[in-house]
């Protein structure tokens, strides 16, 4: 089975569309969506539009219960854990924007090993998927796959292509690999200047990891 899955869209109707065409070409058989389809970019209403064309499910993001509840600040915590878990092939499989208790919670690539072991110890999973951090990385930690998915609608003047990853599961094989696409970026700064939007909100990372975050780490030690 392969299955596609795709995070922080941000807004960014060309980078999804570009994305969407690169799933069909492969045959993928399933599209997961892990949160942020909107804030940032310029094209909110269609990126919504176009995921429930398609019956994408998706777990909310920390943009899109801001924008929902019209918080002036993309950062609010859930109080108890809301995941959503499926089963596929005989795994048990969870996905989750930032952490599985928090929405703006970050795991970086770069954590240590027990932050992502207390998470599998605690969660029990097969396969992690995630966004948030706009990384795209797996790490495998026990039985426990993390995929970080990258970011769609996000990345780097230097490479603005969309990422995504792509998820292969035969039996007891499970093969990630991540998936790189060009678009007109140029057209969506375009549209942002139109808009009043800095196009500089395409590139900036999700966070400058500074001292007031509440990083994973101190999540995981936490609950221990």
């Amino acid at each position: 089975m392969r299955i596609a899955v795709i995070a922080d869209l941000h807004a960014n109707l060309p980078a999804l569309q570009a994305v969407l065409d690169d799933v069909l070409a492969l045959g993928c058989e399933t599209l997961w969506c892990v949160g942020d389809l909107v804030g940032r970019g310029p094209h909110p209403g269609e990126v919504i539009d176009e995921l429930r064309r398609l019956e994408v499910p998706v777990i909310q993001g920390n943009w899109d219960e801001a924008v929902g509840l019209r918080r002036d600040h993309p950062g609010v915590t859930w109080t108890s854990p809301e995941d959503e878990a499926a089963t596929v092939d005989e795994r048990s499989i969870l996905l989750f924007h930032g952490s599985p208790l928090r929405q703006n919670e970050y795991l970086w690539s770069d954590r240590p090993s027990r932050v992502f072991a207390r998470v599998s110890s605690d969660q029990a999973d097969d396969l992690l998927c995630f966004g948030h951090t706009h990384e795209a990385f797996h790490r495998l930690v026990g039985r426990s796959h993390f995929v970080a998915a990258g970011s769609v609608g996000c990345a780097t003047p230097e490479d603005p292509r969309a990422r995504y990853a792509v998820i292969d599961m035969a039996g007891a094989e499970l093969m990630v690999n991540f998936r790189s696409v060009a678009y007109d970026h140029l057209q969506v700064e375009a549209e942002m200047r139109s808009a009043g939007l800095a196009p500089s909100l395409l590139w900036s990372a999700p966070s400058s990891r500074g001292a007031s975050e509440v990083d994973a780490e101190h999540l995981v030690e936490a609950q221990a």
